[in-house]
């Protein structure tokens, strides 16, 4: 039985052992080590200077002209807004108002958004958009607001556009509601 258990030991070792080196790589291939991650913490010797020297490394004139289209493309999109809500105010409907609500967000202004909200409400409130409901209006209201940039979302304006959000938000769940 001590003879049975002592050989079945060393078949397993060798077993191990052949595995082992069947699973070790070939000594003349190639292995490529990562550099270590770059020190960011507490006890980190060395500031990055990555952001300094990659905005340093521009040629002039095109770091200073991407905002200046982006400028332009933005004020083109609020005129389009503009324009659009114009025409959606004579006959809202809920293709139309999802449109309207679409260009106000992609002018990527706080103040424009909040506009559109504050129209769409209205007029949903009066009636004026019967396709529409209460919940759907909502959903609307929320899924363009996360098209506005996080720096326009955390801007003063933006603020004040999270509480219109609010206010609707609690006027669509009475309509939604009314017996609460």
């Amino acid at each position: 039985m001590v003879t049975f258990l002592f050989t079945s030991f060393l078949v397993l070792g060798l077993i191990a052992i052949a595995i082992y080196f069947w699973q070790k790589p070939a000594p003349n291939a190639e292995t490529y080590e990562l550099p270590p991650p770059p020190a960011t913490g507490l006890f980190a010797l060395e500031e990055p200077a990555e952001p300094v020297a990659a905005a340093s490394e521009q040629p002039p004139g095109t770091f200073q002209t991407e905002p200046q289209e982006n400028d332009a493309e933005l004020r083109a999109r609020k005129e389009e807004f503009n324009a659009f809500l114009e025409s959606w105010q004579a006959s809202p409907d809920r293709k139309t108002t999802a449109k309207m609500l679409h260009l106000a967000a992609a002018s990527d202004d706080a103040a424009t958004y909040r506009e559109a909200v504050e129209v769409a409400l209205n007029i949903w409130q009066r009636g004026g958009i019967p396709d529409l409901s209460a919940s759907e209006l909502q959903n609307l209201f929320t899924s363009e607001f996360w098209l506005l940039s996080s720096s326009t979302r955390s801007s003063g304006a933006g603020f004040v556009l999270k509480q219109t959000l609010s206010r609707a938000s609690r006027e669509l769940e009475r309509a939604n509601n009314p017996t609460s």
